[in-house]
Order: structure tokens, then C-alpha cells, then sequence
């Protein structure tokens, strides 16, 4: 019976992603109607295509039966005769099968675009094969049905292969990138420049189509939605430049496809060709530019961590510390308490463990405090086996109930790790607005040697060298 239910969920499944797969198909071909003319039924681009690959990298191939179902419907839907609807149906369920295969078995690709050899194995396999897979299946139907097709057969092929491949350069980094990932952290900047930037080059292309311009002054003013591209590629994040991009490609073919403009004076003209391969252009130059802008600043952030991180313990070091206190001297966070604190222990496990122990106590203890404090407290190692605190909008009162938190939190950590116990001393101090944070750093630092010399004079710094845990009070 748990057999029969588990094959039945899992057909439902299937049977699910195919009917959802097919139905965007059929919602993706819908939307091309946009992008036709009353002279020229037939759309400028197939967004299906775009849609079909992205349901494959981001379903599965269970979603290919979706495609050949969506595909064969559409096709009946609009006058193709049955057989040949078969045979295009599995042109172009090959031609996302084929692309998705390598992308997701074969090489290391990421749905995020973040590195350029994603976006170039996306625009090869995705932009130029599959949609050669589609249209050459197209032909090659239209012959086995015995549709005579004359010497228009590069040009039905060309025609084919063109709408596919722009299907798939406006449509599949859009919907991969917001529906592969997580969602992005907005903020105003990012809404201020996104917004900022699609209105410009929106605005352009409404001058280019409704403006009363000359053919010349179109065409100059169509080549300055390339700099656009760079400058939301530079600014804006992936997920901000798809947004973009999608925008600007999608008005701009609905300008084309409907001969709006000084562009075309109600014929098209022969400069088509050229404004699909500035389309083109602009995705593919704004989207390596953007991996590329990626990659140097995280290697600029990576370059960031190592100078004001520690290495052993992950905290900030001692020089993003001093930095620190010099900001929150002048802040009005106040306020501010410091805690200084100091391994008792360290020299006895490294002499009786080796160095290596030692690491780890300090690891074991960087990952206690980074549990108990706050996201907006600044943790830092700043020496051997000292550590300091910053408290931004901390008082005295609650400063010490942090301290009771962490001597509780140790006091558990010791009695399960009797082999390699954490045993500190502790100062701290409390600014307040006006106050040096210098001096009361000093205050805590003074207060810490005062509690580690008197557990030195009470012989009050046991080490537990044995496997045996202490029982628990």
C-alpha cells in the first residue's frame, strides 16, 4: 500500500509540473500576440522558447513533457495541421532539453548569472543551438508533410531560429534570475537607481516611437540605450538589471514589431536587422559586465574581510577596532559599554596540548560570544588571547546582565567540554555621551588584570585535564 502511495504522489508530481510547464508555455505564446502587427500576423519573438528553457533549468526535465504539450496545442490552436505540430512540438522540447543537459550536468552553472562563464554557456547553448535545434526540426517537418515551401527555406529557417533565440535572450534571464533565487534585500538606493534608470531608458524609447523625429536622429538616439544598459549593468544589482533589460527589450520589439516611429515611416526598414543586434548586443554586453562588476567586488569584499577580520577567529582585528572606536566617539549611539576580556587558560592548553588546542579554545570561544551578541555589537580579537566588546546603546545595568548571560553560557560550555574548558576574566565600563571611550576602555582593561590577579593570588584557575565531566551542581 506505501509503495502504491508513493508511486501515485509521485505521478501526481510529475503530472502536476507538466500541466503548470504547459500552461505557462501556453500564457508565454499569448503574450507574443503584443508583439504583432495588423500587417504581419506572425510575432516578432516567441517568448515560449524562453520560458521552455527556463522551466527545464529550474523544474527539471520533468518538465519537458509540459513543453511538448504546450507546444503541440499551441500549434493545433493556430491552423498547423496535426502531424506537423508533432514534429515541431519535439523540436523545440529537444531544443530545451539540449541546452538544460549540458548546463545542469556538464558544467557549473548558476541560475544567479554571477560569473561570465554562465552567462557565455547560457548564450551559446541557449541563444544559437537550441533555437538552430528548433528551426531546423521546423523544416524539416514542413518537407516530411510535403508542404512545398519554394526558395523562401533559409528565410523561414532564419526567421524561426531569430524569433527562438530572442525568446530565449529576453525571457531566460529574467525568470531565471528572479525565480532561481532567493529574492533580493531591497532598499531605497537600489529603488531610487532601478527606477532612475529604467525611466531613462524608457523615455528614450518612447521619443525613439512616438517622437516626431527624423529617421537619422532615431537611430542616433537608438544607440544611446547602450550606455543605459552599462550604466544599470554598473549600478544595479543582477536582479535590477533583468528587471531593466526585460523592460527595455520588451517596449522596444513592440516598437519594431508594429513599425511605430521615425524608425520605419510605415514600412520596415532595412536597418531591422541592425536594431535586433543592438538588442542583442545590449543583453549580452550588460550581463558579462555585470559578472564582471560581481566578481571585483566581492573580490574587493573578500580583500576587505582579510584586512579588518581576524583569521584564526573570524572577529574584527585590532585595526578595524581602533577604527571603530574612533567612529563611535563621535556617533550618538552613547551609551556605550566595552567589555575586555582575557583567556586565563591559554598558555596551560598550549603547553600541555600544543598550539593547536589553543587555536581551537579560541575558536570555541569566538563562536560563543558571536551567539551572544548582537547582530550591531562590534566582537574583536585584538591580541593573543584578548577580546573587546563594543556596545553601542548599552548601559551599566544591561551590560551586566549580558555578563551574567555569558559566565552561564561558559559555565555550560565547561561542563561539556571538561577536557577543554574556557576559564576568562572580565572588565567592562560605560560611556556616556561627551565621555572618552579611550579612558573607559583603559577602566575596563584595569578591572579585567584586577579580576585575573586576584583568581592568580586565590590559586582560582582550575584546569581540567581529564576526560572526566564534573557534575553539574
Amino acid at each position: 500500500m506505501n509503495r502504491d502511495n508513493k508511486t501515485i504522489n509521485t505521478v501526481s508530481l510529475y503530472t502536476g509540473k507538466a500541466i503548470l510547464v504547459a500552461a505557462a508555455y501556453i500564457l508565454a505564446s499569448l503574450l507574443a500576440i503584443l508583439l504583432t502587427s495588423a500587417k504581419n500576423p506572425a510575432p516578432l519573438i516567441w517568448p515560449q522558447a524562453g520560458v521552455a528553457l527556463t522551466s527545464v533549468l529550474l523544474v527539471g526535465f520533468e518538465a519537458l513533457p509540459g513543453v511538448l504539450i504546450g507546444s503541440i496545442l499551441i500549434a493545433v490552436a493556430t491552423g498547423v495541421p496535426i502531424d506537423l505540430s508533432v514534429i515541431i512540438a519535439a523540436g523545440n522540447t529537444l531544443a530545451a532539453f539540449f541546452p538544460a543537459y549540458f548546463l545542469l550536468t556538464k558544467n557549473n552553472f548558476s541560475s544567479m548569472l554571477e560569473n561570465i562563464g554562465s552567462i557565455l554557456k547560457l548564450l551559446l547553448l541557449g541563444v544559437v543551438i537550441s533555437p538552430l535545434i528548433a528551426s531546423t526540426f521546423s523544416i524539416l517537418g514542413i518537407y516530411l508533410v510535403g508542404i512545398n515551401i519554394g526558395d523562401s527555406l533559409l528565410q523561414i529557417w532564419g526567421t524561426r531560429w531569430l524569433r527562438d533565440a530572442l525568446g530565449v535572450l529576453v525571457f531566460t534571464p529574467f525568470f531565471l534570475v528572479w525565480l532561481g533565487n532567493p529574492l533580493p534585500k531591497i532598499n531605497s538606493r537600489n529603488l531610487i537607481d532601478g527606477a532612475a534608470i529604467t525611466a531613462v531608458g524608457v523615455a528614450l524609447e518612447l521619443l525613439i516611437f512616438f517622437g516626431k523625429l527624423n529617421q537619422e536622429t532615431a537611430n542616433a538616439i537608438t544607440f544611446l540605450i547602450i550606455p543605459i544598459i552599462i550604466w544599470a549593468s554598473i549600478r544595479l544589482s543582477i536582479h535590477g538589471l533583468v528587471v531593466t533589460n526585460f523592460i527595455s527589450s520588451v517596449l522596444f520589439l513592440w516598437g519594431i514589431a508594429n513599425k511605430k516611429g521615425a524608425l520605419f515611416h510605415g514600412e520596415m526598414t532595412t536597418s531591422f536587422p541592425a536594431f535586433l543586434s543592438v538588442l542583442g548586443t545590449m543583453w549580452a554586453t550588460s550581463l558579462i559586465l555585470s559578472a564582471s562588476i560581481a566578481k571585483y567586488n566581492k573580490i574587493q569584499k573578500n580583500l576587505s574581510d582579510l584586512s579588518n577580520h581576524d583569521t584564526l577567529t573570524g572577529l574584527f582585528n585590532r585595526l578595524f577596532f581602533e577604527t571603530e572606536m574612533k567612529r563611535l566617539d563621535n556617533s550618538r549611539q552613547f551609551p556605550i559599554s566595552i567589555i575586555m576580556s582575557d583567556l586565563d587558560n591559554l598558555k596551560e592548553i598550549n603547553d600541555t596540548f600544543g598550539h593547536r588546542s589553543g587555536d581551537q579554545l579560541l575558536k570555541n570561544l569566538s563562536t560563543l560570544f558571536l551567539s551572544l551578541f548582537r547582530h550591531e555589537d562590534i566582537i574583536c580579537r585584538i591580541g593573543g588571547d584578548e577580546f573587546v566588546a563594543l556596545l553601542p546603546g548599552t548601559s551599566a545595568p544591561k551590560v551586566k546582565m549580558i555578563i551574567e548571560r555569558l559566565n552561564k553560557r561558559i559555565d555550560s560550555y565547561n561542563h561539556d567540554h571538561p577536557d577543554l574548558p574556557i576559564m576568562i576574566s572580565l572588565g567592562f565600563s560605560t560611556a556616556s555621551q561627551g565621555e572618552s571611550l579611550l579612558g573607559h576602555l583603559k577602566i575596563a582593561d584595569n578591572l579585567m588584570y584586577e579580576e585575573k590577579a586576584r583568581k592568580k593570588a586565590e590559586d582560582h584557575i582550575p584546569i581540567y585535564f581529564t576526560t572526566e565531566r564534573p557534575a553539574r551542581k
